[in-house]
């Protein structure tokens, strides 16, 4: 091996990076309460019924009216129609 070559490797092994420390964080705690709060998502999924509840209170804001009724086939296709238009 040249003497270039192996100055090259140990140069390359020496120089790893622009640092090895880590860099100073001025409040540990709380880089680690937002850490944990981005990447350690662990919530189980809403109920249903919670979701329905945000979903009709959502909707209600909007000034939308939630409609439940029974009709005949001739009124549901009268619906329809009116629906369509």
């Amino acid at each position: 091996m040249s003497d270039a070559a192996y100055l090259n490797i140990t140069w390359s092994v020496a120089m790893s990076g622009k640092g090895d420390a880590p860099r100073p964080i001025p409040n540990r705690q709380q880089y680690e309460d937002n850490f944990d709060a981005i990447f350690r998502k662990n919530k189980k999924p809403k109920p249903k019924a919670q979701c329905m509840r945000e979903m009709r209170a959502r909707r209600k804001e909007q000034g939308l009216k939630e409609m439940h009724i029974w009709v005949t086939a001739e009124q549901y296709a009268e619906i329809n129609s009116i629906l369509k238009n």
